[in-house]
């Protein structure tokens, strides 16, 4: 087995474990309301899709050939980056908000998916639009369909 395999293995495994873990801290989240769905609904149901992937992603590893043999090496500097990327998403997520967080975030994290080389306008057109759409649709969702206001920055 190589490297990255274990590596892979690694990953699906803490996934699982970080799953479970935020699942058991949402069994402990109060509903806070009385009528309809309460604020631990969607913490409740994200950690059980969590769960679900993480074990999706453990039996796909089981059923594919190892990548030792064609040389694949693992990008590093994206997943530091991505990892900055969200601290500092969760770190300014009070201060700006989450409609401008997010909308920082997905910018950052598709630039850092989408290889130097491949970029292009249509792509920067694309991130602009899913970026903005996206958190003010899921700000809406939030705010219309299940009665939940979500983090509210500075200016938005």
């Amino acid at each position: 087995m190589g490297t990255k395999k274990i590596a892979e293995y690694t990953i699906d495994l803490v996934l699982l474990v970080v799953g479970i873990a935020l699942a058991a801290a949402a069994q402990s989240i109060s509903p806070g309301s009385s009528i309809g769905i309460g604020g631990d609904f969607m913490p409740k149901v994200c950690t059980k899709i969590w769960i679900f992937i993480s074990l999706c992603l453990l039996l796909w590893e089981k059923f594919t050939p190892d990548d030792h043999q064609k040389g694949i090496t693992a990008d590093l500097k994206c997943l530091g980056l991505t990892f900055l990327a969200l601290f500092l998403y969760i770190v300014l997520l009070d201060t700006l908000g989450f409609v401008i967080s997010s909308i920082l975030y997905m910018a950052a994290q598709m630039l850092i998916f989408i290889p130097l080389e491949s970029r292009n306008r249509k792509h920067y057109m694309m991130i602009g639009i899913l970026a903005i759409v996206v958190p003010l649709l899921i700000n809406e969702i939030f705010e219309e369909v299940f009665s939940l206001i979500l983090p509210a920055g500075i200016l938005f």
